[in-house]
Order: structure tokens, then sequence, then C-alpha cells
């Protein structure tokens, strides 16, 4: 196995899987975005080892939020997303106004409040400063909140 990539393999599964699992709120379909993303990892790993976590969160989100829309879309028969109809509207508002944030804003969203990165450690991932993550997540959810309380039935983004 590659150098490094067995050593971050778990780390790395689970952060796959918690990212895909936060937009697609399917554990079977969250492992399988996992896979792919570490599959994809590994191909790329000289490449991508020095910031490997970001470079999972990203594509384990632009892997569920693909699944998403072509589930959405009808073109991905077997993707289910089951929860209750409240979840699942928060869950497609969500992945519809993730994809319109800027990408900054949406990989410093995605690393603090889906892949549950501190903001030291995201800092540290995207090699940014903290000032910036904060900047950054303080716009992101900003966006969010506004947008989803403008919607019909609006609800509200709250972090923790």
């Amino acid at each position: 196995m590659k150098s490094g990539f067995e050593d971050r393999f778990e780390q790395l599964a689970v952060l796959a899987h918690r990212v895909a699992y936060r937009i697609l709120g399917s554990s079977e379909d969250a492992e399988e975005i996992a896979q792919e993303t570490l599959a994809r990892a590994y191909v790329r790993w000289s490449r991508v080892s020095g910031y490997a976590e970001p470079w999972v969160a990203r594509v384990a989100t632009n892997l569920a939020l693909g699944r998403w829309r072509k589930a959405r879309s009808g073109r991905h028969g077997d993707v289910v997303v089951v929860t209750d109809s409240g979840d699942a509207a928060l869950r497609v508002d969500l992945v519809e106004l993730l994809r319109q944030l800027p990408r900054r804003q949406r990989e410093v969203v995605v690393l603090r409040y889906l892949a549950d990165r501190s903001e030291k450690e995201t800092a540290d991932a995207l090699g940014c400063s903290l000032g910036t993550v904060k900047q950054h997540a303080h716009r992101g959810l900003a966006a969010l909140r506004s947008s989803l309380t403008d919607a019909p039935g609006g609800c509200d983004v709250r972090t923790t």
C-alpha cells in the first residue's frame, strides 16, 4: 500500500462517511461514497497526501451531491433517502444551498459542520489562518440561514 495511506485510511474513511451521511441521510449510500472517495485518494495519494482531509471531505461532498442529484432526477433508481418528510425537505434545501456557496465557504462549512473539525483543524487542513476560517464559516452560515429562513416553512441553521 502507498506510504502513509494505510496509516490514515481509517481516519479518512470515517471523515468521508460522516460527510456523505450528513448530505444523503443513508448509511449504505455514505459507505459507498466513502469507498469511492478512498479509492480516488489512493490513486492520487502522492499528490493529495499533504492535504488529505480537505481533499477527502471535498470529494465525498461532491460525490454525495452528485448521487443526490441523480436520485432526485430519477436517473439513479436505487438511491432512496429514508427520512421523514421534514428532514428530506431540509436535506434538499441544504444540498442546493451548499452548491451555491462560494468554494472556500463551502469547504469551511463542510469541514467545520459536516466533518466536525475544529476551527484550527480546518485552518490547518485548508492552509489558511484561523481568522479566515472564522470569516468563511460566518459568511457561509449566514448565507445558509438567510436562504433557509426565507424558504416556505422556513427553518433555522444552528451550530453547536
